[in-house]
C-alpha cells in the first residue's frame, strides 16, 4: 500500500521507489562511478551537483545509475522523459479515488517523492523533453531546492539527502540544446563511451554462465561480429542480446522434431550455442540497414 503524508491539509500519496533486479556485478565504469559519487558529495549548506550522462543506447547509463544508488544506500526514483511529459507530471497528479468518501486522490510525482524522502531521482531521456516541461527543475537544482505545486497549493522542499541525475542519448540533442537554465544546473557532463573488448567479454560471461569456460565461443562471437560489422564495437546490450538470441535459436532447433514447441524452458534445459547460431543472431539483429545506422553513430 502506498505511503500517505499530509501536505497543506491534503492526504497525498508518495510513489514507491524503483528496485532494479540486477544480476551480477557491474563490470568496469569505475571512473564514471567515481565522478558521479563525487558530484553527489555535499557538506552542510552546500548544493550537491546534478550529473548528466550522455551516451548511445545500450552502453549502460541506467545500469550505472542503479549501481551508484546501491553504493550510496539510497532509494531510487525514476522518470522516463518524452516529448509529451509535462511540468505538471514532474510535480504530481490527481485521479478519481477508490474511496467512496473522497472524490480524488492526490499523488506526488517520482521527483517530489525523492525530494521528500531524500532519495535519488533519475530523469532518463531528458533530451526528449520539451523546454517548458523542464521548468520545475530550475528551482529544484539551485540553492532554492524546492518546487511550487499549484495542484497542492504548497511548496515542496528537498530533503538534504536528495540527489539528482539525468541521462540522454546524443541523437536526442541533435539540432537542439537543453535550455541554458537547465544546462548550467546539470553538471558535470559525463560521456559514456564504448567499453573495451575485454570488458564486453566479462559482461557476457557474467550474463551467460555457459561462457565461463568457453573462450572458443567468445572468439567465435568476435570473428562473426567483425565479419559482419567490421571495426565497429558492440554495446554491452548488443552482445548480451546476440548471445541470448543465439541460445534461443539453439533451443528452438532442439525441439524442431516435435509437434509443437515448449517456449517456457526450465533451468535444466541444456544450453548449446555454436558459431552458426551466433551468425544467425548477428544477421537478425544487424541487417544491412541497421548496421549502416550504427556505423554512422559510431
Amino acid at each position: 500500500m502506498a505511503q500517505t503524508i499530509s501536505i497543506n491539509g491534503k492526504a497525498v500519496q508518495l510513489r514507491s521507489p524503483y528496485n532494479p533486479k540486477q544480476k551480477g556485478r557491474l563490470i568496469g565504469r569505475e571512473t564514471e562511478i567515481g565522478i558521479i559519487i563525487a558530484s553527489w558529495m555535499a557538506r552542510r549548506g552546500q548544493i550537491p551537483k546534478a550529473p548528466l550522462l550522455i551516451g548511445l543506447p545500450g552502453l549502460g547509463k541506467s545500469r550505472l545509475v542503479y549501481e551508484c544508488a546501491r553504493l550510496c544506500g539510497k532509494e531510487l526514483y525514476t522518470e522516463q522523459g518524452h516529448e509529451d511529459l509535462t511540468s505538471e507530471d514532474l510535480m504530481g497528479t490527481i485521479r478519481p479515488s477508490d474511496d467512496p468518501k473522497k472524490k480524488f486522490d492526490y499523488i506526488l510525482s517520482n521527483l517530489a517523492t525523492a525530494m521528500i524522502r531524500g532519495g535519488i531521482f533519475f530523469l532518463d531521456g531528458i533530451g526528449k523533453m520539451r523546454e517548458r516541461a523542464l521548468a520545475p527543475l530550475e528551482s529544484v537544482l539551485d540553492e532554492r531546492r524546492y518546487m511550487d505545486s499549484s495542484l497542492l497549493g504548497a511548496r515542496i522542499h528537498a530533503s538534504p539527502g536528495f540527489r539528482f541525475i539525468a541521462a540522454t542519448n546524443p541523437e536526442d540533442l541533435f539540432g537542439k540544446e537543453l535550455p541554458d537554465y537547465i544546462r548550467s544546473r546539470i553538471r558535470p557532463v559525463i560521456q559514456i563511451g564504448y567499453p573495451p573488448r575485454e570488458e564486453i567479454n566479462e559482461i557476457t560471461r557474467e550474463s551467460y554462465p555457459l561462457l565461463q569456460d568457453n573462450a572458443k565461443l567468445i572468439d567465435c562471437f568476435w570473428k562473426t561480429w567483425r565479419k559482419r560489422n567490421g571495426s565497429m564495437l558492440p554495446t554491452p546490450r548488443d552482445a548480451k542480446e546476440i548471445f541470448g538470441y543465439a541460445q534461443n535459436v539453439a533451443d528452438k532447433e532442439l525441439q524442431d522434431s516435435r509437434d509443437g514447441y515448449n517456449v517456457d524452458l526450465g533451468e535444466g534445459f541444456p544450453p548449446q550455442i555454436t558459431e552458426r547460431h551466433l551468425e544467425i543472431a548477428i544477421n537478425i539483429y544487424f541487417p544491412d540497414e541497421a548496421r549502416e545506422k550504427c556505423e554512422k553513430a559510431y
